[in-house]
Formats: structure tokens, C-alpha cells, sequence
């Protein structure tokens, strides 16, 4: 059956929504925020400051209070999603936005009215933060990292090897399940997925081939006649060969097999792991690694070493004046492509041939120590990643004073300036101080000092080792407003219910 919640009923059910995901979350905020012990029935029970992973863990046994709560949460999984940090600080926000706005109005129509009013006010907001933001130096990266982790250790590794890696947007993070110890490993060349033709090619489950010439086509391989010339002319010089093609036939892969028993020759034969136009994509990145030449139906080259393993198939070659032209014409692409799918294939791409792909293996003595460090490591890459558009001084402190220059008689100004506090005053009080002495001494000092909640100490402003991200001070601002202003404007929530829905089974078959 269907219910349907309205007016008074349903600002009750998403007040009260709200209250439930904000007082679990906004607790963790700041560098003495709290942790949370999360016991999930998919997953041993664990402890974690994380805002999205408690967010997302938080549910109500009421059907009505839980459908509210998948939206409101929409806000911190979002900016996890494009930033991958500042969660909390969107829930923070989000709260307020809304308690702060259902006061003011008395219909529908002065929700609507005072939803577009917000809007314009937060292209003025979002415009005064990057007023506050400059591009990070090496030392303000390493404190960036090492306050999302909590841990300056974390923060000094990350930091560096994603400096040694040229910034990339291609390091991994893995579990070290073998000890307790912590490294990272920089993956030394282009490598694709283990497409191989058949698993007898190789004895071993690890093994190489040092110079193979390298035979590129773009079809499906289905006589060995279209090899035998490539075979001979190799064999002859004692080359061993890698092929790659989009299929082989199984006679094919079966007269190869043969052919290595016999000689010793190695031929390797490799399916090529993508599908239509990035089959073509996967052909053009090896043509420039291996500075190959077109001849008939098919292009070939060199490089220095392939390796294989269960997992991956990886071509170690030296770098070349074709392969930085054609790693340049791939970074112009990306800056053109909307399609999020489409740019995480060219960053791929674009790693693999710059040599700036990396794994950081996060050890622990559990398996809960080594799940809980692989979160504050997260938080730490992200926020990394997210310093391209530029730092500020963290603590929210750019909030704050923003707040403070907005005119108050405005209603979507007054609205938003109590909201842009939230996040300060927050991190304060979970340091269990009095706040408000703190902003008094920060304003007294006309913004030029910053409170180290860490430490308990003031800082210059430009001195400071706090620091924020100006993208995920924006995406969590936009993110909050655009969730809190969607349930501004809702009046009715229609629900299904299945509460003594389902006939008895006598019944059912008695009424068939």
C-alpha cells in the first residue's frame, strides 16, 4: 500500500533525518574529532573517523526516516565522488542550510523564492574562496596529506612519492597483507591486463623476455599463414616475438605452442583486453613505446623487456621523441573530454606512458588496523589530488570570514553566513574549547592568524601548516546547498509499505 507523507509531518521526518546523520558525523570533524564504531552485517565491525563511510553506514529501522536519509546522504557521497574528502564538512553544512531556511518560510511558494535567492548568493560565496587560494609548495602538500590522515607519517610518504610520480592521478591503494610495514612501488612500464592466448605460452607464473620485437594488428588472427613470414624473418636473427591481435584462432594459438616446443624461439601471443574504438587506443600507445613502423596490415617494433605474471603483462621500453609527442596529444584530449569514464581511460593511458603509475601497500597487524590506515590513506591521496585547483587556510577559517562580509539583510545572506560558520565553530568544540574566545582573538587580529586545533596554538596566516583545499571547500558548500535546497522544495514524500501486504500462502493459492 502506498502512504503519503506532507507538510508539518514530513520537515519533521527530514528535521529529524537530518539530526540523526549530522549527530553521528559532524563529531569526527577537525583533528580531535571522534571515531566511530561501525558493525555492518556484510563486514567485521570497525572503528573509523571517515565521514562518508559512517554516513553511509547509517540507517533507520523506519521506513520513512530511512528513505530521507539515502538523500540527505547523496550530499557526502557526492563529494567523496568528486573529491574524495570534505564529507563531514558537507553534512555540517547541509544541516544548517536546512534548519536555517524551514524557519523562514511559510509555503511552497517561499521555498521556491528563497531557493533561487540561495543560489545567487552561493556564485558569490564560491567566488570570494578563490580569492583565499594559492598553488601549494612541496611542504604544504606534505602537511595537506598529513592532515586528512591524521598522521604525519602518512602524509610525509604519500607526499613524496606522489611528487616522485609527477603528481599523478594513477596510485593505488592496497592492502599489505604479508607484514605490518607500509611502502609504495612504481610501476616501471606500460601493462594491460593478462590477455594471454593460451596459459601454456608460459611455464612460469612470472617470468620475462628481454628485446622481443613487438607485431601489432588490429584483427582477428585466424591462419598461421598471416604469421609464418613474421615468424621466419625473427627466427632467423634468434628474435623472440610478441603478438598482439584482437583474437587468435584456436589453430593458431595450437601451431605456436608447437612451434616454441620445437624451437627456441619464443612466440607470445596476446589478446588484445579492450573492445572497438579502445582496442584501436591500446594498438597507438604500443606503436609509440615500441617505435614501431607500419608494414602491410600490421606495425612492428622493439623494446627493452616483457614481462608477465598471473595478473598483468607489462612492456618495459625507453622513452622517445614520438612518445612524448604522443603523450602531449593524449593531455590535450583529456582537457577536452567531458565524459568522466573517457578521462579516466586517457589518465590511465597517460600514466602507463610517463612512467607515473604506483601502488602504496598499507600494512597493519589485523586486518582492522590495515582497513582503518587504508581510509586515512585515501583521505590523504584525495586530498592531494584536489590541491590542482589551489589550498587556503584550513579549519574552514575562509568560510568564516566570508561569512562575516555578507550582507545580513538579506535572508539568503543571513542564511548562508550562519551556515558557513558551522564548520569552524564545529572543529572548535570538538577540540572542547571555548569557541567563541577563539574567533573573538582570530577576528580581533583581522583574520591574519589561524587556530592549530591540533596543537591548541595561534599561527600566522601565512605561516600556517593548516590548510584546506579550495575544491573540496567548493564541492562541499555546492553539494550541501543542492541537497538541502531539494528538500527545501519538497511537499510530499510518497512511500510504498508492505506492512500486511502479502496475502497468507493458503489464501493466495485459494484465490488463484
Amino acid at each position: 500500500m502506498q502512504k503519503i507523507i506532507k507538510n508539518t509531518e514530513l520537515i519533521e521526518y527530514i528535521d529529524k533525518s537530518i539530526s540523526i546523520l549530522a549527530d553521528a558525523v559532524k563529531t569526527t570533524i577537525g583533528p580531535n574529532g571522534n571515531n566511530v564504531i561501525i558493525n555492518t552485517s556484510n563486514m567485521p565491525p570497525f572503528i573509523t573517523n571517515d565521514g562518508v563511510t559512517i554516513a553511509s553506514s547509517i540507517a533507520d529501522e523506519d521506513e520513512i526516516t530511512n528513505t530521507i536519509l539515502t538523500i540527505i546522504k547523496e550530499a557526502a557521497i557526492k563529494t567523496d565522488t568528486d573529491v574524495g574528502d570534505g564529507t563531514t564538512t558537507t553534512i555540517v553544512l547541509l544541516e544548517s542550510i536546512y534548519k536555517n531556511s524551514i524557519k523562514e518560510i511559510d509555503s511552497l511558494n517561499d521555498a521556491i523564492k528563497l531557493k533561487e535567492e540561495l543560489e545567487t548568493s552561493a556564485k558569490e560565496i564560491t567566488d570570494n574562496l578563490a580569492k583565499f587560494s594559492h598553488s601549494p609548495n612541496e611542504k604544504e602538500l606534505e602537511h595537506i596529506a598529513s592532515i586528512s590522515a591524521n598522521d604525519e607519517k602518512i602524509g610525509k610518504l604519500i607526499t613524496e612519492f606522489y611528487l616522485q610520480l609527477d603528481k599523478s592521478d594513477n596510485i593505488k591503494i592496497l592492502e599489505n597483507t604479508t607484514n605490518s610495514k607500509d611502502y609504495v612501488q612504481k610501476k616501471s612500464g606500460y601493462f594491460i591486463d593478462n590477455y594471454l592466448a593460451s596459459p601454456y605460452l608460459f611455464k612460469e607464473k612470472e617470468s620475462s623476455i628481454k628485446n622481443p620485437t613487438i607485431i601489432l594488428f588490429n584483427n582477428d588472427i585466424t591462419d598461421i599463414a598471416e604469421l609464418e613470414s613474421l615468424i621466419y624473418a625473427n627466427n632467423k636473427l634468434n628474435q623472440d616475438i610478441v603478438i598482439i591481435a584482437n583474437s587468435f584462432a584456436e589453430n593458431v594459438i595450437n601451431d605456436v605452442l608447437a612451434l616454441n616446443y620445437e624451437t627456441n624461439q619464443k612466440i607470445i601471443l596476446i589478446n588484445n583486453p579492450e573492445y572497438g574504438i579502445r582496442r584501436l587506443a591500446i594498438i597507438e600507445d604500443l606503436i609509440n613505446i615500441s617505435r614501431s613502423k607500419k608494414d602491410a596490415n600490421y606495425y612492428q617494433g622493439t623494446i627493452k623487456e616483457f614481462k608477465v605474471n598471473e595478473d598483468k603483462l607489462e612492456f618495459i621500453y625507453d622513452s622517445n621523441d614520438s612518445l612524448i609527442s604522443h603523450i602531449e596529444k593524449l593531455k590535450k584530449e583529456l582537457l577536452k573530454t567531458q565524459d568522466e569514464y573517457e578521462k579516466a581511460f586517457l589518465k590511465d593511458r597517460i600514466s602507463k606512458l610517463s612512467m607515473t603509475y604506483g601502488y602504496i601497500y598499507v600494512g597493519g597487524q589485523t586486518k582492522l588496523e590495515r582497513r582503518e590506515k587504508k581510509m586515512r590513506f585515501t583521505d590523504a591521496l584525495c586530498a592531494l589530488y584536489a590541491t590542482k585547483e589551489g589550498i587556503l587556510p584550513g579549519s574552514a577559517l575562509p568560510y568564516y570570514q566570508i561569512s562575516e562580509e555578507l550582507d545580513q539583510s538579506n535572508l539568503a545572506n543571513h542564511i548562508l553566513s550562519n551556515a558557513l560558520k558551522a564548520p569552524l565553530i564545529q572543529i572548535l568544540k570538538n577540540s572542547n574549547i571555548d569557541y567563541q574566545e577563539i574567533i573573538k582573538k582570530i577576528k580581533d587580529n583581522n583574520y591574519q592568524i589561524i587556530f592549530n586545533a591540533k596543537n591548541k596554538t595561534f599561527e600566522p596566516i601565512n605561516k600556517t601548516n593548516v590548510l584546506d583545499n579550495l575544491r573540496v571547500l567548493k564541492c562541499a558548500f555546492n553539494n550541501a546547498l543542492s541537497i538541502a535546497t531539494l528538500l527545501l522544495t519538497t511537499s510530499h514524500l510518497v512511500i510504498n509499505t508492505n506492512t500486511n501486504s502479502q496475502l497468507n500462502l493458503d489464501e493466495f493459492h485459494d484465490n488463484i
